[in-house]
């Protein structure tokens, strides 16, 4: 098989080398998926640095977390696939390869109305966002929810599902066209963070402490501001540490308030949690693909061939939406 392997960790995007490996056999109840196209995610710039390691069982020099392709090969064991299915999931690692094998548990029935590069785009952003803010957070209808990065994939994700629960969103990115790329997805209080705090505009527009819910993918930077905004029994979702690991917490806010803070992470659960996150996203979220309601946000498709120029737009943040890699 052919897959993108980090020669030695280290930030130069040439570390990531394309080579041939031996193919990889499904066994058990595990399946093999000729994979048609892949996604990335800023956990693999973190690998290729050693600064994410892959947990056990999952490739170590391989990144790549989100997969579509067709089954080709089942295990012995397998009963929910017969093989030739179209499909897509999330990994622990080893999606930048043409073959992946899972848990056929952990794959899902790729929505007809999505083409391969489309539907590359949705498992990791989709099901992370849906565990975060639904399973996670209880996202109910006219709730105001934080949604930092909202041009990046779980951001976009995360946006579109505020609106189909019938919530309100308060959303942060960089630039104005992005923002405005976004604001044709879904409605939202949008705030350029290179020219307004999101802290004042919460508190001039919603209130002191209006917000239900934080979906917090930056960590120490906002923790004050994000605890702060919060009403009484608020939660926050922490879900990414952008900014650092670390901060200080001002104990008596979480106290008076009620406050629920919630830390989660796919990558490491035990496979049957994994598996129940991935039968809750195909239940509330994969049917509003094929009526339309949710749609996948594309910044661009690379050739495989041409994964160093993927990497470095991700790198330099340039993307709205999620970079797709294309192994037709």
């Amino acid at each position: 098989m052919r897959c993108a392997v980090i020669s030695q960790f280290g930030a130069e995007v040439e570390r990531l080398e394309i080579r041939e490996r031996p193919e990889l056999a499904a066994t058990g109840e595990w399946i093999r998926v000729r994979v048609s196209a892949a996604a990335l995610n800023r956990a693999d710039l973190l690998q290729r640095r050693g600064l994410y390691p892959a947990p056990p069982g999952a490739p170590a020099d391989v990144p790549g977390l989100e997969f579509v392709g067709r089954i080709d090969q089942i295990g012995e064991r397998v009963t929910e696939w017969k093989g030739g299915e179209r499909v897509f999931g999330v990994v622990p690692g080893g999606a930048y390869a043409d073959q992946v094998v899972t848990h056929q548990r952990l794959a899902v029935s790729v929505p007809e109305r999505l083409s391969d590069v489309e539907a590359a785009a949705v498992p990791e952003a989709f099901l992370a966002a849906h565990d975060a803010l639904v399973t996670q957070g209880g996202l109910r209808p006219g709730d105001l929810v934080l949604v930092h990065s909202v041009a990046g994939g779980v951001g976009s994700a995360a946006l579109q599902l505020v609106h189909l629960w019938g919530a309100r969103a308060v959303g942060t990115a960089g630039s104005a066209e992005k923002l405005e790329r976004m604001g044709r997805i879904a409605p939202f209080r949008a705030v350029n963070y290179r020219e307004e705090g999101f802290q004042a505009v919460v508190e001039k527009e919603f209130g002191p402490h209006a917000l239900d819910l934080v979906l917090d993918t930056v960590g120490a930077a906002y923790w004050r501001q994000h605890l702060a905004l919060l009403r009484a029994g608020g939660t926050l979702i922490l879900f990414g540490l952008m900014s650092g690991a670390s901060a200080e917490t001002p104990l008596a806010t979480v106290l008076t308030k009620r406050l629920r803070i919630i830390g989660t992470v796919f990558r490491s659960r035990p496979l049957e949690e994994k598996i129940s996150a991935t039968r809750a996203f195909a239940h509330d979220v994969l049917p509003h693909f094929d009526s339309g309601r949710l749609r996948p946000v594309v910044d661009s498709v690379f050739p495989f061939d041409r994964v160093h120029e993927a990497t470095l737009r991700m790198e330099k943040n340039e993307n709205t939406g999620k970079i797709v890699l294309s192994f037709s």
